[in-house]
């Protein structure tokens, strides 16, 4: 119960503040595991949609998308760094890593040409990033050469810290625009 009201604590301070910018195409899915995750069913979802009208919140849910990335993304993450228990999907764009960078948060980019045949994308870029940097960064983006585009996952402890860090880059992207 309590990772669904953390996770449903979240979306209620994203409903007003988060950036439409930062929401893909698809929804923002913001996962969090139990502690000591093993499998899908430990990892409790929510995906948020932009509507004509405002946005849009599932409610949170165990095992809702046993297909999702950021729940294989959370799955993996754990092996190396059992703290980083949630993750979200993130709109790519030169701004948003312009904003990450200036926040100092870490980053670690990812050539999808470069993943061997078989393998998951995002499972991949965690081990490799963690490996690369001896942690797991707080985001990952996967650039797509072929179709010119990038995804972009963001890493935290909690839905509190992924919800601040997503608050303060939607801040600088609206001071950006103004």
């Amino acid at each position: 119960m309590r990772v669904v009201q953390e996770l449903e604590r979240a979306t209620l301070l994203l409903r007003e503040g988060v950036s439409c910018k930062l929401i893909p195409e698809d929804g923002m899915e913001i996962g969090y595991a139990i502690p000591h995750a093993k499998n899908v069913d430990d990892v409790c979802i929510t995906v948020i949609h932009i509507e004509k009208h405002g946005l849009s919140i599932r409610s949170p849910a165990f095992s809702s998308c046993p297909s999702s990335r950021v729940v294989s993304s959370i799955l993996t993450a754990l092996r190396f760094s059992p703290d980083l228990r949630c993750a979200c999907s993130i709109r790519y764009s030169e701004t948003l890593r312009t904003i990450t960078d200036d926040m100092m948060l870490e980053a670690c980019t990812i050539d999808a040409e470069k993943i061997p045949p078989g393998l998951s994308t995002m499972d991949w870029a965690v081990v490799f990033c963690t490996k690369e940097q001896s942690a797991l960064p707080d985001l990952l983006f996967i650039q797509k050469a072929h179709e010119h585009t990038y995804e972009a996952r963001l890493f935290g402890e909690s839905p509190g810290s992924i919800a601040t860090n997503l608050l303060k880059i939607s801040q600088r992207i609206s001071d950006a625009t103004l």
